[in-house]
């Protein structure tokens, strides 16, 4: 598993139930906000995808919901990802359905 030790508790359940899904390797996570205790990035191939929990989750008992940006490797440009699409607010199931998405696009 990926060191998520400094993470809060959404992101990891965010990242477990990713694992769930797509299994242990599929994804390389990585911490380009690694101030930031509610973020993730997660990256397949040339493809990016940068997941938040943060200011969503209040209620302790209620679903979990992310911020979420998909991105693609945009060659030697200076800015390196070109974004795709973004999601203001998802659940973590509808999320796993876009990430599918757009991994196989």
């Amino acid at each position: 598993m990926e060191d998520l030790r400094n993470k809060d508790k959404s992101i990891k359940i965010v990242w477990n139930e990713i694992v769930s899904f797509f299994g242990s390797g599929y994804f390389r996570i990585v911490d380009y906000w690694e101030a930031d205790n509610f973020a993730i990035g997660i990256i397949r191939d040339n493809k990016l995808i940068y997941i938040s929990t943060w200011e969503l989750n209040k209620e302790p008992d209620s679903e979990i919901l992310c911020y979420t940006e998909f991105e693609i490797l945009n060659g030697k440009e200076q800015i390196p990802y070109k974004l795709e699409k973004r999601i203001d607010e998802i659940s973590i199931s509808k999320l796993i359905i876009e990430i599918k998405n757009f991994i196989i696009s």
